[in-house]
């Protein structure tokens, strides 16, 4: 227990500043872009990730579990990082190269000379992302929190420098994010090589089969997951203007910041998970509760004061996107405690429940992206991915429970003890400011 504390509390640190510097930077490129500009910067995001997503075959999740579960080594899992992420960039800039000659709409949201852009930010993107991920497999989380914490720092001062400084726009913050992969990718490698001894290693048919079938049993899934996060910018960037588009992204971005306390326990929960053969439900039920409480209140905090925070941090011509930041709440609440319960499925081996879960929630998506953005506009694009959470979270809880055991009252049911770990750090705190206190006058 006190080494997931500890990893708790470096990890949660991280992520809390992690949260502060991309409020500064989502801030930065709203007051300097405006909605319209933050729009065409969304749809390259778009434009890229999907590409990604359709051609790297899942093959980034499959190395980090390789790695966490011993079955490959380091040197293993860097070298089969950079041939499957290799092999997907090619097929993956090959196909935007070509949807770029079409008359499409959404390229004229950004602009060639951006999407351009996205696509180099692919293979980088890739390589820093499962490289950065590979700490987490390694148990690495003080080096994860530095890391992270350092590349987002300088992310956020090229953004600063290009988008503000220069006035390079939406390239500028393209630029900002290809340097900030380039550099995350030279520290780790560095750190790789010296504490654990990487060393290149031939590739093998084998290790990129078990690549390749992980992934491909994940891969609906990772396909659904982005797709539904992502759907609503994607059906804006063909049918909407630009401000439209960047309100928003701007209020689906906001609101998955609550989603940092999961991703926190899903971080330090991936080795722990994949190195127990039964996965350590209780523990993963425990987190699930705990998360659900934390998130609700930080999520009840937003809905309260989203008028407020959307001037300050974005600007009142982002205002709104209030009444969409309203209605998202109430999805990504139901994700968030279900979230940690997608970690269980694909570390036990088992993708294709995960995938099944988000490639239903993506149906439910476009069937009511479809039936009500006609109607309702923008409302309607949050509306549906609050359904798309509600039916992904229902088949992660239904998943979890049957594969672990654990029935409805044992998953959910608060205790005590859920907060032991929390109230063992308040103490350790509290022991250390006790002397301090005693010692001023």
């Amino acid at each position: 227990m006190a080494s997931g504390v500890r990893d708790f509390n470096v990890t949660l640190a991280s992520r809390l500043a992690l949260l502060a510097i991309g409020l500064g930077t989502q801030s930065c490129l709203a007051w300097v872009l405006g909605p319209s500009g933050r729009g065409a910067y969304a749809v390259c995001l778009v434009f890229a990730s999907i590409l990604s997503l359709v051609f790297m075959i899942g093959s980034d999740v499959a190395c980090i579990y390789y790695v966490a579960s011993k079955r490959f080594s380091l040197s293993q899992g860097v070298v089969q990082t950079f041939v499957s992420g290799g092999i997907g960039s090619v097929l993956a800039v090959g196909a935007g190269v070509l949807v770029l000659q079409l008359p499409l709409e959404f390229v004229t949201k950004a602009g060639r000379e951006s999407l351009y852009l996205a696509l180099v930010s692919i293979p980088i993107g890739f390589w820093g992302g499962t490289l950065f991920n590979l700490l987490v497999a390694l148990q690495e989380f003080v080096s994860y929190a530095i890391v992270a914490t350092l590349a987002s720092l300088v992310q956020l001062a090229l953004i600063l420098g290009l988008v503000w400084g220069l006035d390079w726009g939406v390239n500028g913050a393209l630029l900002a994010t290809i340097a900030q992969n380039v550099l995350t990718m030279g520290m780790l490698l560095v750190l790789f090589r010296r504490r654990h001894g990487l060393q290149w290693v031939k590739p093998t048919v084998s290790g990129l089969w078990e690549t390749f079938h992980y992934g491909i049993r994940y891969y609906l899934g990772k396909i659904s997951n982005e797709v539904n996060f992502q759907m609503g910018t994607m059906i804006l960037s063909m049918t909407a203007p630009r401000d439209l588009i960047g309100l928003f992204d701007m209020a689906a971005q906001l609101t998955a910041r609550a989603m940092t306390l999961p991703d926190v326990l899903a971080t330090i929960m991936v080795p722990r998970v994949a190195g127990d053969p039964q996965g350590r439900p209780a523990l993963v039920a425990q987190c699930a509760r705990v998360v659900a409480v934390v998130c609700g209140a930080m999520l009840l905090v937003l809905v309260i004061f989203a008028t407020p925070i959307v001037r300050l941090l974005f600007s009142p011509a982002f205002l709104p996107s209030v009444p969409l930041i309203r209605i998202l709440a109430a999805g990504v609440f139901i994700r968030c405690a279900a979230k940690i319960f997608a970690t269980y499925l694909t570390c036990t081996d088992r993708p294709g429940l995960a995938s099944a879960a988000t490639a239903s929630g993506m149906v439910v998506n476009v069937a009511l992206l479809l039936a009500l953005m006609p109607v309702i506009g923008l409302a309607g694009a949050a509306v549906a991915m609050v359904g798309n959470y509600v039916v992904s979270s229902a088949i992660l809880t239904i998943g979890f429970q049957r594969i672990s055991g654990l029935g409805v009252r044992a998953t959910w049911a608060p205790r005590w003890s859920d907060w032991a770990p929390l109230a063992a750090v308040w103490r350790r705190v509290r022991g250390r400011a006790a002397p301090a206190a005693a010692d001023r006058p």
